[in-house]
């Protein structure tokens, strides 16, 4: 009889400890199926520099880079910008029938329906990537380190908007790809239908030489090697000049923006002012119009 109850308890350990070791097995075959924050997904295709169709869970799906903006190529209304073939080139290059993981920001899609994602070439060792693995592994900084974008602030998805806007920097520093300042000038003498148009970011002018027909204008750190004799009090004061030519001014503190010559357009301080081109750009960025 103790022998019998012997072996029972046996059996029973015996299941338990294959149970365990087969939980640790799954747990551990599939470092992507213990964490929901990244997802893997295929690139089935690249349509410029910044949108991509991705392959997940078996379902295709529309991507838009968030945090990032390339210069358009495919956009209906608008000609081929200076770098946006570069830029889809690289991208397509880089990225397609490539595995990725995607990590969400705060928003699942944006109002065409495309996913909000930043697209890591390789997974971070956490949730809270370092810079440098940011640096190493996210594509979506990889095109702002190398030139091919633009740091775009955009709320609500705004994680590595600091992080984005100090590799842009460096970008600008080193005249990395679309900062090139003869690249352009080659580039609108022989496309004198595409005018320049580089998107401002945060606020900040990105470089006095090359207005739009827009307002726009490009970053003063390009420039200051060539306007080093200006005084500190005259540089802020030409940037503020420039960012007033802007058609849409929002506060990114109290999400209002205000159009060019309204009432509270200049009582917004610099830091923090945010501009846009149109006033569908502020509305899409979650900005509500000011009621005077």
């Amino acid at each position: 009889m103790f022998d019998k109850i012997k072996n029972k308890i046996f059996k029973l350990s015996s299941m338990c400890l294959c149970l365990v070791l087969l939980a640790s097995l799954v747990g551990c075959g599939d470092k992507n199926t213990g964490d929901s924050s990244f997802q893997r997904a295929t690139v089935v295709r690249v349509i410029d520099g910044d949108t991509l169709h991705v392959s997940l869970d078996g379902k295709k799906y529309k991507l838009r880079m968030i945090g990032v903006d390339t210069p358009e190529t495919v956009h209906p209304n608008k000609p081929v910008q200076f770098y946006g073939k570069e830029a889809s080139d690289y991208t397509k290059n880089q990225l397609k029938d490539r595995t990725v993981y995607l990590q969400k920001d705060v928003s699942d899609t944006d109002k065409y329906g495309r996913l909000l994602r930043y697209v890591w070439l390789e997974r971070p060792s956490s949730d809270n990537p370092s810079h440098e693995e940011i640096a190493r592994y996210m594509y979506n900084a990889q095109l702002v380190i190398n030139g091919y974008a633009y740091s775009y602030s955009y709320q609500p998805d705004t994680r590595y908007s600091d992080l984005f806007a100090k590799f842009q920097h460096q970008a600008q520093e080193n005249s990395r790809g679309l900062w090139d300042e003869a690249r352009l000038k080659s580039f609108n003498q022989t496309h004198p239908e595409a005018i320049e148009t580089r998107p401002l970011n945060k606020g900040k002018s990105i470089k006095k030489g090359n207005k739009n027909t827009s307002g726009q204008v490009s970053n003063p750190a390009t420039d200051i090697n060539k306007n080093q004799d200006m005084s500190s009090k005259e540089h802020n004061s030409q940037v503020a000049d420039d960012n007033s030519q802007a058609y849409i001014k929002a506060n990114k503190k109290s999400m209002v923006y205000h159009i060019r010559g309204s009432k509270g357009y200049d009582s917004i301080s610099d830091k923090n002012a945010v501009y846009f081109d149109k006033e569908d750009d502020a509305i899409a960025a979650g900005y509500r119009k000011a009621k005077r």
